[in-house]
């Protein structure tokens, strides 16, 4: 099957753009559920244009005429999904991609039908695909394994109004990604949804959700592939459009960690403005736990950097799109870094740079578009890119690509295969 690949290169290290970053997934795939479960309409304006966001919207757009649904690759919605068609009447089938059979939704069934739920294995347990009998839930009190994913508890939380008893939720273990946890309660609370995180228990009773409009705001996540770019430059000015300090989008976080090593931002009206600043530590330690997102970038701007660090909390990215630990040893492999992993949630890198034997580097996305756009900015360092797949950025980020041009960069098409093999030296 014939896949679009780019290759990309920067002539000069200097960057100056103005960006219309995506909207932001998250926000826009929990307002889609709420708007869902919501018994009066509302309008959501600059909803997200991404695979997954546009997957889960047709999928809610047509629950009376399909009762089989395959996702592909989008666990946000087979999570979500999974939690709403079991309060939504009738049967349905849901399904995935190769990979999506082998990443664990059994916490997240486990809880749901311990409230009262429906759903078993289509085929091993534990994996998709599921079918779901949807139902009222009784509700109550019940418990999951918080330690996994964060679209466990949201997919719960999400749905814990409409039940007979409301929801007492207890996390187990340490709470992955806690700022899409606490990002799913505050879009509740804007549409009148009350509830209780005391320690680790969530409390919500029955409650209805309450019509409003909102306006989704840009993706800090995709404004993470910015930073990088802004770090890596010589010289950077990059206002980023629709951003916002006080978000609900815990990838903001990034502000602060690349202040450090090389960026400085600053807040104007509805965009923020990076610029190039000198980097101020030797050494980064950094746990990604709370923000797995951004590991791919940060990873990749560290290496091009040859600045030290540590990075810890990575036992959950091995059940993203990739294995995105191991599929950013591979890849910066091929731009002569090396890294120490203690698997499998430690990651080490001395700083030193082996140059490669290639001058172009051929790089694979692993059907990753977090992964595919972590690489594009290092053709900042002089650096002559080909990545494969490109087009797996759809699912979060469809334009990165045009606004790489923008931004100066040579982007050019390639078509090839799975086996191909540029042979570039």
């Amino acid at each position: 099957m014939m896949k679009r690949g780019v290759h990309i290169r920067k002539g000069s290290k200097h960057i100056k753009t103005r960006v219309d970053l995506p909207a932001s997934k998250s926000l826009s795939n929990r307002l889609l559920i709420i708007k869902a479960l919501c018994k009066d309409n509302f309008i959501i304006k600059n909803l997200s244009g991404s695979g997954d966001t546009i997957m889960l919207q047709k999928s809610l757009e047509n629950t009376d005429s399909i009762n089989s649904i395959d996702i592909n690759d989008a666990g946000t919605v087979f999570r979500f999904l999974t939690a709403f068609f079991c309060v939504l009447k009738g049967t349905r089938t849901l399904s995935g991609n190769k990979r999506m059979l082998v990443r664990p939704i059994a916490p997240l069934v486990d809880t749901l039908n311990e409230l009262g739920g429906k759903i078993s294995y289509s085929g091993f347990k534990g994996y998709p695909p599921i079918l779901i009998n949807g139902t009222t839930l009784e509700g109550g009190k019940a418990s999951i394994d918080a330690h996994i994913s964060s679209q466990f508890v949201s997919a719960l939380l999400l749905i814990a109004p409409t039940m007979k008893k409301g929801l007492e939720l207890e996390l187990k273990r340490s709470v992955a990604s806690e700022p899409y946890i606490r990002m799913t309660l505050d879009l509740m609370r804007y549409y009148g949804i009350e509830s209780e995180w005391d320690d680790n228990i969530i409390k919500i009773v029955p409650q209805k959700y309450e019509p409003k409009n909102i306006t989704v705001e840009a993706d800090w996540s995709a404004a993470a592939f910015w930073y990088e770019m802004a770090a890596l430059s010589e010289h950077a000015e990059i206002e980023l459009m629709g951003l916002q300090k006080n978000s609900m989008q815990g990838d903001n976080a990034i502000a602060e960690i690349y202040e450090n090593i090389g960026v400085e931002t600053t807040y104007l009206a509805d965009s923020i403005l990076l610029r190039k600043s000198a980097r101020t530590i030797d050494f980064l330690e950094l746990d990604f736990f709370a923000i797995p997102d951004v590991f791919p970038s940060l990873v990749a701007c560290c290496a091009g950097l040859n600045l030290p660090f540590r990075f810890t909390g990575l036992q959950n990215l091995s059940i993203k799109e990739s294995d995105r630990v191991e599929a950013m040893i591979c890849e910066l492999g091929k731009f002569g870094y090396e890294f120490e992993y203690e698997k499998p949630a430690v990651l080490s890198f001395n700083g030193l740079h082996k140059k490669p034997v290639k001058k172009h580097i051929l790089c694979e996305t692993q059907n990753d578009h977090r992964i595919a756009m972590a690489l594009a900015p290092l053709s900042l360092l002089d650096f002559n890119l080909n990545i494969t797949d490109s087009d797996c950025v759809n699912k979060s980020y469809p334009d990165f690509f045009n606004h790489l041009k923008n931004a100066g960069f040579s982007v050019e098409d390639f078509w090839n295969n799975c086996n191909f093999d540029l042979n570039l030296t």
